[in-house]
């Protein structure tokens, strides 16, 4: 399908929007997902799509945060970020490979029933804004709860990647939360982890989408960059406590999105 100016247009500045939420806290996606379907997207189009952009997003908003945190490294007000060393390489692992598998239900449940899918993506992001407005994360700089070892770590990271790459609305939050209690990382750590584990999993997803010929180009055109553009404002901003006031209004707004959806509102 086409779109008009107008569509393209509101995509755009969803997207700055959602690109800064979703480097802030994640959540991002339960904006541009309902804001797509309604446009006249299909879901799981609007899904493969979405995914794509978010793994662009992501790398933009690890980029500017690296950037950022050399800037403030050079002044008296740049705590280091050092969540990469503590992360290593193999949760990285888990979570593409997880996301494929995800991506792989979602195009399954969409061919076997387009209606069950809509059905299912309108209650996970209901659920996902529950969990998003639940979510309690540390103050900068302090530590996360209790952790839960090796194991427990493994499994939060295979089921991101499994929910990342199935849809992944709200996923950026439930990153930082297996962040701050499994590895009792500081926020301002797990969230520059955060974007590049989302960028990993995104990715993956994305590939497969994109192999099944799952994606929109014209809208892509509008998200990718108003996407970079919020992830380099959330980069620039992340340690700055941002989230604060967002988080209400993302999930205010994409609660009533996603109950539209469920409503039959496409």
């Amino acid at each position: 399908m086409d779109l008009d100016l107008v569509q393209l247009a509101l995509i755009s500045v969803v997207g700055v929007v959602a690109g800064t939420i979703n480097t802030l806290v994640g959540g991002g996606t339960l904006l541009v997902l309902p804001l797509l379907i309604f446009v006249g997207i299909p879901p799981l189009v609007a899904n493969g799509t979405n995914r794509v952009c978010v793994a662009i997003q992501a790398a933009v908003a690890g980029w500017t945060m690296n950037r950022e945190q050399r800037n403030l490294a050079a002044g008296t007000d740049g705590p280091p970020l050092n969540g990469s060393a503590k992360v290593g390489w193999w949760p990285f692992v888990l979570v593409f490979l997880s996301a494929i598998p995800g991506a792989w239900g979602a195009i399954q449940m969409d061919t076997l029933d387009t209606e069950l899918f809509k059905q299912v993506m309108g209650g996970v992001l209901l659920a996902a804004v529950a969990a998003f407005l639940l979510l309690k994360t540390p103050a900068p700089g302090a530590a996360g709860g209790r952790s839960l070892g090796g194991g427990g770590f493994a499994l939060g990271c295979i089921l991101c990647g499994l929910y990342g790459g199935f849809m992944g609305a709200g996923i950026g939050a439930f990153v930082i939360l297996l962040l701050t209690t499994a590895l009792r990382l500081p926020i301002v750590d797990a969230v520059r982890c955060k974007v590049w584990l989302v960028m990993v999993l995104s990715t993956a997803a994305g590939v497969w989408y994109l192999a099944h010929g799952i994606f929109h180009f014209e809208t892509a055109l509008a998200l990718i960059p108003s996407y970079a553009l919020g992830g380099m404002i959330g980069g620039r901003v992340v340690l700055r406590g941002g989230d604060r006031v967002l988080k209400p209004l993302v999930a205010i707004f994409s609660a009533a999105l996603a109950l539209a959806i469920l409503g039959g509102w496409s």
